[in-house]
C-alpha cells in the first residue's frame, strides 16, 4: 500500500545506519585504542564517537517509527463517520485469524475470521475496510450502495436496488442513473 511506503524506507534507513554506523563504531574504537597505545593518537577515536551517533540515531529511528505504528494500528478504527455514496464493492474476503489464510467457505468456517470489504469510491480511489460478521454477510463482490465507514472500519453497507442501481455507459465507466444518454449510443 502507497501509504505505508514512507515507513519501509526510514525503516531501511535505519537499517543502514545501524550497519554502517555499527561497522564504523567498531573498527574504529579497535583501531583508536591500538592507535592510542602505540602512538598517543586519538583521531580514530573521533571517527569513533560518529559512528556512535549514527548508531544511535538508526535506534531513535526504528523506535521512532514502531511506536508511531503501533500509534496508527490502535487508532484505525478512530475518526468521524463518513458516509460514501455510490461505492463499488471490489472485494469480499474472510481471514482467519489464527493462520492467516484467505478462507472461501466463511460461514462454516469456525471463528475466529476477520472480515474485510476493499471498496473503490466514485473518484476511483480505493480502500480496504474491516468489518463486523454481521455486515459483511450483506455485502457481495461486485454491488453498489452507500457505504459508512469510520476510519478503517466499515459500519454499514447498504447496495442499490432496482431503479437506483447505476448503469455502464459506453467507455466502461460507472454514471450515476439519468446521466447516461441512449440517443448517443
Amino acid at each position: 500500500m502507497p501509504r505505508y511506503e514512507g515507513m519501509t524506507g526510514l525503516m531501511l534507513l535505519w537499517l543502514a545506519m545501524m550497519v554502517i554506523g555499527g561497522l564504523v563504531a567498531g573498527l574504529c574504537t579497535l583501531g583508536g585504542v591500538a592507535n592510542f597505545a602505540k602512538w598517543g593518537d586519538s583521531s580514530l577515536l573521533a571517527i569513533a564517537i560518529t559512528g556512535y551517533i549514527v548508531l544511535f540515531g538508526g535506534m531513535a529511528i526504528v523506535g521512532g517509527v514502531s511506536a508511531y505504528g503501533l500509534w496508527k494500528h490502535r487508532n484505525r478504527f478512530r475518526g468521524e463517520p463518513r458516509t460514501i455514496e455510490n461505492a463499488y464493492v471490489v472485494a469480499c474476503t474472510a481471514v482467519d485469524k489464527q493462520t492467516g489464510e484467505t478462507v472461501y467457505y466463511w460461514r462454516d468456517y469456525p471463528d475466529p475470521l476477520v472480515y474485510y470489504v476493499r471498496l473503490r469510491e466514485p473518484n476511483g480511489r480505493e480502500n480496504e475496510y474491516e468489518t463486523a460478521r454481521e455486515v459483511f454477510e450483506t455485502v457481495t463482490e461486485g454491488a453498489r450502495g452507500t457505504a459508512v465507514c469510520q476510519g478503517q472500519w466499515l459500519c454499514r453497507f447498504e447496495a442499490y436496488r432496482g431503479g437506483a442501481t447505476p448503469h455502464v455507459a459506453r467507455g466502461g465507466e460507472w454514471e450515476p442513473p439519468g446521466t447516461f444518454d441512449r440517443s448517443e449510443s
